[in-house]
């Protein structure tokens, strides 16, 4: 007989949906209290920009050019730049961006306090939607403005609340002076894109880039959600399916290019995309390299999967069956997220969920898994 994998059956009904929208959800109380000493962060949450952000932020001479994020009469969001509108063809804005938290600092808090969320690392919702801008100079100013905003939202709850910087990642040779400014807003985290158009990471033009963030000791955050295509039948459910597994590309690059090899020191967290593909990737990898090891390009010193022991982790929000591979994954190599508040989110089932990976290990690597390891490698 088949087994099920478990569904969140206690997050609440809405009307045509089996499963409550986040701006619809309502958050249970929370039951026994997690086991003395437990931190719980949320590695990957979402904030909401604002709509003058860029207008009110950049300098004078892009005034005219500034991204413009609106709201329609349904409430969706809409972003346009560089005379193009960058929205999600067919998506519905509101069930991915309508919680009031998203945007509101008082009503964030209060759904963390409700769930049990102590910290969070936050990532953006729109702003990655402006890796394409053909203005280089519009694109960094745009970058930067966005991390001053976010850095001015955290510091309203500055024990609680931890931004993740947008790098510079086409402009190697920037990345020292970058690292800087966002060390001085008091970031703790950042992120470049997974698979930015025209910048290829393994190239030897990057090198720089990769040197300045192992010095930094900023662990270097991917996320999923890059290069949205959503069009014909089905492709919306094809393009999550897609989207929610991207990162076996990623990390063969980060190994085979040898770029880990070469940055011992590098940390880097896969956001989103679940842990459940990394025994199945880390015996390929291995495999791989063993079957073609006379032509690969560079030659490693160590397996592939070494690298990954070494420099990598991996967040999830649920994942009964990467909780069933820990042994192969590493206990203190997952991150728990919430993804707050996003459709796939935890909110409204966070508690459950949490004491889900309790009862999957022990309690000493469930306390690592839910808060300690971001604790740890973020220096929150």
């Amino acid at each position: 007989m088949a087994t099920l994998i478990p569904t969140p059956t206690s997050i609440p009904s809405a009307a045509g949906h089996s499963i409550a929208w986040p701006r619809e959800r309502e958050i249970p109380p929370q039951g026994a209290p997690l086991p003395a000493g437990t931190v719980v962060v949320s590695a990957d949450s979402h904030i909401m920009e604002s709509a003058d952000l860029w207008k009110e932020r950049l300098p004078a001479r892009f005034k005219d050019d500034a991204p413009r994020l609106w709201w329609d009469d349904d409430g969706f969001s809409h972003l346009e730049a560089e005379g193009r509108l960058l929205d999600v063809p067919g998506l519905n804005t509101m069930l991915v961006e309508g919680r009031v938290g998203m945007a509101d600092l008082d009503e964030r808090l209060r759904d963390l306090d409700a769930e049990g969320v102590d910290k969070e690392i936050i990532f953006p919702q729109r702003t990655l939607s402006l890796v394409g801008l053909q203005n280089l100079e519009l694109r960094d100013a745009c970058m930067k403005a966005y991390n001053e905003w976010l850095a001015d939202y955290c510091k309203g709850a500055p024990e609680r609340l931890y931004g993740v910087g947008i790098l510079n990642w086409w402009q190697p040779e920037a990345a020292r002076d970058n690292l800087q400014a966002l060390r001085a807003q008091g970031y703790h985290a950042m992120e470049i894109p997974s698979s930015p158009p025209g910048v290829y990471y393994n190239s030897h033009a990057m090198e720089p880039l990769w040197d300045a963030i192992e010095e930094s000791g900023y662990p270097i955050s991917f996320h999923i959600g890059e290069n949205i295509q959503t069009r014909g039948l089905g492709a919306l459910g094809t393009f999550q399916m897609q989207t929610f597994a991207p990162f076996r590309r990623l990390f063969g690059l980060m190994v085979f290019s040898g770029i880990l090899e070469r940055h011992p020191g590098l940390k880097v967290v896969f956001t989103e995309g679940g842990c459940h593909w990394v025994p199945a990737a880390l015996f390929d990898a291995d495999r791989i390299y063993r079957d073609f090891e006379s032509e690969v390009n560079p030659k490693l010193a160590n397996p592939p999967s070494y690298y990954w022991w070494k420099n990598c982790y991996a967040t999830f929000q649920e994942d009964p069956v990467g909780l069933k591979l820990l042994d192969d994954t590493g206990p203190h190599k997952v991150l728990w997220a919430s993804d707050y508040p996003h459709p796939e989110s935890t909110l409204g089932y966070t508690a459950r969920t949490i004491r889900d990976i309790f009862a999957a290990t022990t309690v000493q690597n469930a306390k690592k898994i839910v808060g300690g390891t971001a604790v740890e490698i973020w220096d929150l």
